[in-house]
């Protein structure tokens, strides 16, 4: 014992993005960078991505998941059967794949999928996400709906005569029919 009563430090852990932001720095300054800086960040990114053990092993049963051990894993694969692994971080090699057969991706918490929703227990097998809704395609109508535009004029005057709540109510309804109107001629003239 020497006495010293300085307490040990230790550095903490790499993490993937201190590797990534290092070798982004790197990348805008443009100068060559040392064979022990890219050995550094190989090292980091191979010990928390290239050899990590999956968390949970899955088999897929018609209809949902099901967790499995390491026997039944091989056993599932050498029948080619459909298994999933889920790791706490995404593999090296994994990569997103667009269409039908695209991968989950995990919310942080692994909770749910963050394009899909879907939750982490009852994912199907591949993502899906939601489709945008179709546009309601418009009818053409058998008249030119600004032949209506007098009309509201006429009744717009005659509706000063009535209370402030009816001119309110119905102000805003032709309002809303004026609208309507702008609308349908803006896209019948294009």
């Amino acid at each position: 014992m020497s006495g010293d009563a300085s307490t040990i430090t230790t550095a903490p852990p790499p993490t993937a993005s201190d590797a990534v932001r290092e070798m982004q720095a790197a990348g805008r300054a443009g100068h060559a960078v040392p064979a022990d800086q890219v050995n550094r960040w190989a090292t980091t990114l191979m010990c928390l991505f290239g050899q990590q053990r999956s968390v949970r092993l899955e088999q897929w049963g018609g209809s949902f998941w099901y967790q499995i051990d390491d026997k039944q894993w091989y056993r599932a694969l050498a029948a080619g059967e459909r298994v999933r692994a889920l790791y706490t971080q995404p593999l090296l090699h994994e990569l997103r794949r667009a269409g039908e057969d695209r991968d989950h991706i995990w919310s942080a918490d692994r909770t749910h999928c963050t394009v899909c929703n879907d939750p982490f227990d009852w994912a199907d097998p591949y993502c899906n996400p939601p489709k945008p809704p179709a546009p309601i395609a418009l009818k053409p109508q058998p008249f030119n709906p600004s032949w209506v535009l007098p009309l509201l004029d006429r009744l717009e005057r005659a509706l000063k005569r009535e209370g402030k709540r009816e001119r309110d109510e119905w102000g805003f309804r032709i309002a809303q029919l004026r609208k309507s109107i702008d609308e349908h001629t803006k896209e019948k003239s294009h």
